[in-house]
């Protein structure tokens, strides 16, 4: 049953609002800070209608689906909004805050108990992230607020999106001649590369940290950290 700019999904779980624009969700969104998840499907896209038909209507993912605003976008017919998220392959998922900016994404089909993880993974009031995505609106390369928004994202165990954003801040000139600043985001970055196990990526931080800050306290974690990581980067190997 299709409601104006509103689809309801219901077989055997508890039914799930999908809104079919952004700008609807994003204006419900906001009343209470929720974050939003928009889905970019196409019919002719298989996994898009396994998700469809198994996964939207699984009780994990209609449970984790309460503190979302939901939409679904028709790749085929909002082509302008597809480039605007740079969405280049289907099945893709955006986690985004109210206003619709990206904080991270799914590439290709995902089951529901994996997918309700990631969703609550975020949480049900995403003011912070708000507040920083309205900085880098503004400022793309707000170095604070890369920061910052790098901070929260690996506090909420979102590793990899977390790592993007520390990625940017490092580029930046205060990451050059801010050194505490620099060994804080470089260390999170190594930790961020052992949690989703990447040992060659995380030895490599590791050693550069060693190399660049000899006199630092965390000297003897990053010497532990060091030798897991190139453990983990040989078995990998094997």
């Amino acid at each position: 049953m299709i409601l104006p700019a509103v689809l309801i999904i219901s077989l055997f779980a508890a039914p799930v609002r999908w809104y079919s624009t952004v700008e609807e969700a994003s204006a419900e969104a906001l009343k209470t800070n929720k974050p939003m998840l928009i889905d970019f499907w196409a019919g002719w896209c298989e996994p898009c209608r396994t998700m469809e038909k198994d996964v939207y209507r699984d009780s994990a993912f209609t449970g984790a689906a309460d503190q979302y605003l939901l939409v679904r976008i028709d790749f085929d017919k909002k082509t302008a909004l597809a480039r605007k998220y740079n969405v280049a392959a289907l099945p893709t998922i955006l986690f985004t805050d109210s206003y619709g900016n990206e904080l991270f994404r799914n590439r290709g089909f995902i089951d529901a108990k994996r997918l309700a993880e990631v969703m609550r993974a975020l949480p049900a009031d995403v003011t912070k992230y708000n507040n920083l995505s309205k900085i880098l609106s503004q400022d793309k390369n707000n170095f604070e607020a890369l920061q910052a928004m790098g901070k929260n994202l690996r506090a909420a165990g979102l590793f990899l999106p977390s790592s993007d954003y520390y990625e940017r801040a490092l580029q930046r000139t205060e990451a050059k001649t801010n050194r505490a600043a620099r060994e804080a985001i470089m260390s999170d970055l190594a930790l961020n590369s052992l949690a989703v196990q990447d040992g060659k990526r995380a030895a490599e931080m590791f050693e550069r940290l060693l190399k660049e800050f000899p006199g630092s306290p965390r000297k003897a974690d990053w010497t532990e950290n060091l030798i897991h990581s190139r453990a983990l980067a040989g078995r990998r190997r094997l």
